[in-house]
C-alpha cells in the first residue's frame, strides 16, 4: 500500500507538472507569435515616415530626416510598393544589418547603402541592402517584380539624397547568389559593362527586363535574399535620373562625422544575416524546432507501448481520441520540421516557425494530460465495479 500510495503521489507531480509545463509552452509561444508580428509590423518604418523629404517644385528640405536620422543619407520610395524608407549608411555592411534607422537592435534591420559607396550617391553604381520580411516590408516586395504583370507596372520610383532629387526608372530584376562580384563589387557601372558583364553573365540569370531603357549614366542596385538556395539573392536594377531639384539648404558635413569604410572580408559579398526570416531559408536549422518534434513524438509513446487486458482494451476504445489526436500532432510537427528545416545547413536557436511547433507541442502536452487523467478515471470506475461484483 505503501508503494501506491507513493506512485499515486509521482503520479499527480508529473501531472502537474506537465499541465504547468502545457500552459507554459502555449504562453511563450503566444509571445513569439507576438514578437514577430511586432517586428513585421515594425518593418514598415512608420515610426520614420515623418521625416520623408518634402519635395516641392523648386526645392527639396532634408532637415527632419538629418535631424532625427544622423546616418541618413536619403530616403527611397518605390511608386506602388512597400518600400519607402530613409536610407542610412553604416561603417561596413553588417552594422545596419540589425539594427533599425537609429542604431537601435531591431531583425528587420534598416535599407542601407554599402559601405564603400560615396554617401552623396555621386558614384555610377549604388547598391542598396534591405531584408527580405514576409509581409512585404523593407524588401520583401522584390520578389513581386518576378510576376511579368507586377513588373511592368511597377517601374518607376524617387530618391532623394542630401544634395538632389533623382526619378528611379526600372531596368532589369536578376538573381544571383550573394558572392557575384559583377554586382557586389563594385561601385561604378556604365552601359556597355551593364549589358556585357551583368546580362551575359553565365551566374546571374536576368529575370525581367525593361525594354524601353536602352541607356544609363547612374545606377541604383536594390539587393535582398531570395530563398531559393542558401546565398540566393535577387536584385532590382534601377536607372537614376537627376531631376534637376537641389536639396535646400544643402547640408554641411558636421565636424567629426565617421567616413564609412568597408571591412575586408566583406569585399564582394552580400551580407549573409541569420535572422530567421521566413524568406531566408537556408540560413540554419532551428534547434528549438528539433526538441518540440521530439517532444511531441514522445506524448504518443504511452499508447505505443501500452498493453492490457480485455477491459484495459475497452478503454483505450473508448478514449481513442487523444492518441489519435497526438498522433496527428506528431505527425504535424514532423512535417513542419522536415519541410522548412534543412539540419545540412548551420544550427540557430529558432526561426518563424518555432512559435507553431511550441503550440502544436502545448496542445499535445495537454492531450496527454486529459488522456491520463481520463485512464485515471476509468480505473477508479473498474475498480469500484470490481467491488461491487465481490
Amino acid at each position: 500500500m505503501a508503494f501506491a500510495s507513493v506512485l499515486k503521489i509521482v503520479n499527480s507531480i508529473l501531472s502537474g507538472v506537465a499541465t504547468v509545463t502545457a500552459v507554459s509552452v502555449m504562453a511563450f509561444s503566444g509571445y513569439m507569435l507576438y514578437e514577430d508580428n511586432y517586428i513585421q509590423n515594425k518593418a514598415y518604418g512608420m515610426q520614420s515616415i515623418d521625416y520623408k523629404p518634402v519635395v516641392t517644385e523648386d526645392s527639396v528640405s532634408v532637415d527632419e530626416l538629418l535631424d532625427n536620422i544622423p546616418d541618413a543619407r536619403g530616403w527611397i520610395t518605390m511608386d506602388g510598393t512597400h518600400i519607402d524608407y530613409p536610407v542610412v549608411q553604416g561603417p561596413d555592411d553588417l552594422y545596419y544589418v540589425n539594427r533599425d534607422e537609429y542604431g537601435n537592435p531591431s531583425l528587420s534591420g534598416s535599407i542601407y547603402l554599402q559601405a564603400k559607396n560615396q554617401p552623396d550617391f555621386s558614384d555610377s553604381y549604388n547598391l542598396l541592402y534591405g531584408h527580405h520580411m514576409d509581409n512585404g516590408a523593407m524588401f520583401g516586395d522584390l520578389t513581386n517584380f518576378i510576376d511579368a504583370e507586377y513588373f511592368n507596372s511597377h517601374l518607376t520610383g524617387t530618391l532623394v539624397t542630401l544634395k538632389e532629387a533623382y526619378s528611379i526608372d526600372v531596368v532589369s530584376l536578376v538573381r544571383t547568389d550573394a558572392y557575384e562580384k559583377a554586382l557586389y563589387d563594385r561601385t561604378s557601372l556604365d552601359w556597355d559593362e551593364y549589358e556585357s558583364e551583368i546580362l551575359q553573365n553565365e551566374n546571374i540569370e536576368v529575370i525581367r527586363t525593361n525594354p524601353a531603357i536602352t541607356s544609363a549614366e547612374k545606377f541604383i542596385v536594390l539587393s535582398t535574399c531570395e530563398g531559393v538556395s542558401t546565398d540566393g539573392r535577387i536584385l532590382l536594377i534601377c536607372r537614376l535620373v537627376s531631376t534637376g531639384k537641389q536639396v535646400d539648404p544643402t547640408p554641411t558635413p558636421k565636424p567629426g562625422d565617421p567616413t564609412p569604410t568597408p571591412k575586408p572580408d566583406q569585399k564582394g559579398t552580400a551580407p549573409i544575416v541569420k535572422t530567421g526570416d521566413p524568406r531566408n531559408d537556408g540560413m540554419g536549422w532551428a534547434l528549438l524546432n528539433l526538441c518540440c518534434l521530439i517532444l511531441t513524438a514522445t506524448t504518443i509513446l504511452p499508447y505505443v507501448f501500452e498493453s492490457g487486458g480485455k477491459k484495459k482494451k475497452q478503454t483505450k476504445m473508448k478514449n481513442y481520441i487523444g492518441p489519435f489526436a497526438n498522433v496527428i500532432l506528431a505527425i504535424v510537427a514532423a512535417y513542419v520540421f522536415f519541410t522548412y528545416e534543412n539540419m545540412k545547413l548551420p544550427m540557430i536557436m529558432k526561426d518563424r516557425y518555432t512559435p507553431w511547433m511550441l503550440i502544436i507541442l502545448g496542445v499535445a502536452l495537454a492531450s496527454e494530460e486529459i488522456c491520463s487523467r481520463r485512464k485515471k478515471k476509468d480505473k477508479n470506475v473498474e475498480k469500484e465495479e470490481e467491488k461491487v461484483d465481490v
